[in-house]
């Protein structure tokens, strides 16, 4: 089936909605691992009621009823050749077995049963990934460089290894705001990784291009870019004076806020009072906050490697 063609709104929205989905497909694996089974049926069914909406952007109104979209996922895609029908017939059965079990049965659900669905269902993300159009990177970056006119001289990209933060071979790479279109992050990779082999560094699939904070070459301005293990309304309230974006980026969440601080002083004490604060420090990364403050500045994946396959993606602004 070949990617759908979605507008800017519409990408925002199936990006949102696939990290919605993947987040419930995570949670539906945790409870049956765990043998919760009464309760990963609702997170099965979550999953696939994000996913489909996903894949019907083009055409699902906003905050569409679980009635309306079985029914338009079966209207567009239950006689398509390029759509497997086991996922409209999936969608179908893990909707009338929430029903069954929320609101009608007592009994505990089989196990096999919702092991095999998730089987079935993780089929699903993964081909949702490769349909559903989201908002790129570079999208996201070039709408940052026009909120900050003049301000955002270069943005700054390592090359690196995640399984390690410090003491591992690390190329940076500078590019000018105009030279995103030209020349971006999959090019950016490829090449890095040929001069990687080059240099005989070990294991260069590993490596990940990850978007540093600083946004001059010859000045300490920076954004502020932080991760984060969960996301709650009370996360967002805090982030939200930043004004930033939220990416999904596997498990956990990336932030990259929109707005550029001035100095190395001023970019270090946001930092550390994001660290301190009593809400926000159970969620964040502490050792990457510290690790930044050492480094003199932030580095985010943008890309994935067989050590982090999940490339992360558009979930929010905030």
């Amino acid at each position: 089936m070949k990617k759908l063609s979605y507008d800017t709104r519409q990408k925002k929205k199936a990006s949102t909605l696939m990290a919605l989905g993947t987040s419930e497909c995570d949670a539906a694996k945790k409870l049956i691992d765990v043998g919760l089974y009464r309760e990963a049926v609702i997170h099965l069914y979550f999953t696939c009621f994000y996913i489909s909406q996903a894949m019907l952007c083009h055409i699902l109104k906003t905050n569409p009823s679980h009635e309306h979209v079985e029914t338009q996922l079966h209207k567009t895609y239950g006689n398509s050749p390029d759509f497997p029908r086991r996922y409209v017939e999936l969608h179908t059965k893990l909707h009338k077995q929430r029903n069954d079990f929320n609101y009608r049965t007592t009994h505990t659900p089989d196990p096999d049963l919702l092991k095999g669905q998730l089987r079935s269902l993780s089929r699903y993300v993964r081909f949702a990934l490769k349909i559903v159009p989201r908002i790129e990177v570079l999208d996201l970056l070039k709408s940052i460089s026009e909120d900050n006119p003049g301000k955002i001289k270069d943005f700054s990209f390592d090359i690196y290894c995640p399984k390690t933060y410090a003491h591992h071979t690390r190329l940076t790479f500078w590019q000018p705001p105009f030279y995103l279109g030209i020349f971006g992050v999959n090019e950016m990779d490829r090449g890095a990784k040929r001069l990687l082999r080059g240099l005989q560094v070990k294991k260069t699939r590993d490596y990940v291009v990850g978007l540093n904070s600083r946004v001059n070459q010859y000045k300490d301005d920076h954004i502020i870019m932080i991760d984060i293990d969960a996301i709650n309304p009370a996360v967002e309230a805090i982030l939200k004076p930043f004004a930033g974006i939220l990416l999904k980026s596997g498990r956990g969440f990336h932030f990259i806020g929109r707005q550029v601080v001035s100095g190395l002083k001023e970019w270090h004490q946001k930092m550390k009072s994001l660290l301190r604060h009593k809400k926000l420090r159970m969620h964040v990364d502490k050792n990457h906050i510290e690790m930044s403050l050492r480094r003199g500045y932030s580095t985010l994946r943008v890309t994935s490697s067989p050590v982090k396959p999940t490339a992360p993606y558009f979930y929010k602004e905030i």
